[in-house]
């Protein structure tokens, strides 16, 4: 008979890649543990993991098991969770993950006043790429994201929160320095200070600049990468060069001076929609629900907020 504690022994050495380190994790000898997958691979009369890759990897049947595990897991979790929605305390804890280009300016929008108001509710809040956050959420590292979407991810839902306008910060002395409004048509590729590949951000950026050049122009553009965060973007304008665009929450916190190197873009506006992503169903849907609120409620005046009725959309149901 499968046991919930061979399972929890199961995900952390798929977590860790090592039975070594999966035992300490779960304040048991390794014997203890290893001899728990034993078992469990005896009851189903697979090999679940290969023992001889460092670290250790599953195998292709082991893999669907996992995965499976962590969704029996979740679902256990679910039960105390249900009870807990009940009361009229809120309290537990919620895991988050949550891009870069967005932590420093929207965290500080609503962090504060949530734990003010629910003083029993503990956060964790880790900066990390979306595929990361995506891959946080299917081995149950995280509860929730807060990413640029749509994602079109097999299993993750998403709920979109608000559409995030780009602005373009422009160099002083650049040729586009005295236009009031552009037009994407105006953004030359070969000019535009972008983030390092992986931030979804660069790929926003690159569509909009390159949305009009045809398929022959794209392999002579010239992108300039610098660093991983907004920050260095900023710096660099700042400094004279180039060209770059911002998400409104990133504009609304520049210095004055860099202010006034912000140009509004013709319409239609491009902009980004911003959601909360979850794997799983029905697991902490109240802390949830506090979450999305507070988000919502520490919106600037002006930032469009997306419609309540708005459909919860999740892509490919099947197999995450």
């Amino acid at each position: 008979m499968i046991t919930h504690t061979q399972l929890e022994y199961l995900v952390a050495v798929d977590r860790h890649g090592s039975f070594s380190a999966a035992a300490a994790r779960c304040y048991v000898t390794q014997p203890t543990l290893s001899m728990q997958i034993q078992k469990l691979e005896a009851e189903l009369g697979v090999t679940l993991f290969d023992r001889g890759r460092k670290p250790v990897a599953a195998t292709p049947i082991g893999k669907a098991v996992i995965d499976r595990a962590y969704r029996t897991l979740r679902e256990f979790r679910g039960i105390v969770e249900l009870v807990n929605e009940q009361r009229e305390t809120v309290s537990g804890e919620l895991r988050v993950g949550i891009i870069p280009t967005l932590g420093s300016y929207l965290l500080p929008r609503f962090i504060p006043d949530l734990l003010t108001s629910y003083p029993l509710v503990r956060m964790t809040i880790q900066e990390r790429l979306t595929g990361d956050i995506v891959e946080g959420l299917r081995r149950d590292l995280l509860d929730v994201g807060i990413a640029a979407t749509p994602l079109e991810e097999k299993g993750i839902r998403e709920t979109p929160l608000f559409r995030e306008p780009f602005y373009a910060l422009v160099s002083a002395g650049h040729r586009l320095a005295d236009k009031k409004r552009l037009s994407t048509e105006d953004l030359a590729p070969d000019e535009m200070i972008l983030l390092d590949s992986g931030h979804c951000l660069r790929e926003q950026v690159s569509r909009i600049c390159m949305g009009t050049l045809n398929q022959d122009d794209h392999q002579s553009v010239r992108l300039r990468f610098v660093g991983g965060s907004l920050e260095g973007l900023i710096r660099i304008v700042e400094s004279g060069y180039g060209v770059t665009l911002l998400p409104e929450l990133a504009a609304m916190t520049l210095a004055k001076g860099s202010r006034e190197m912000l140009h509004s873009l013709e319409a239609p506006v491009p902009a980004r929609e911003v959601s909360l992503i979850t794997h799983g169903e029905g697991v902490k849907t109240r802390l949830l629900e506090i979450l999305k609120q507070s988000i919502l409620k520490g919106l600037p005046a002006g930032l469009k907020a997306i419609d309540s009725g708005h459909t919860m959309h999740i892509i490919g149901a099947g197999k995450a």
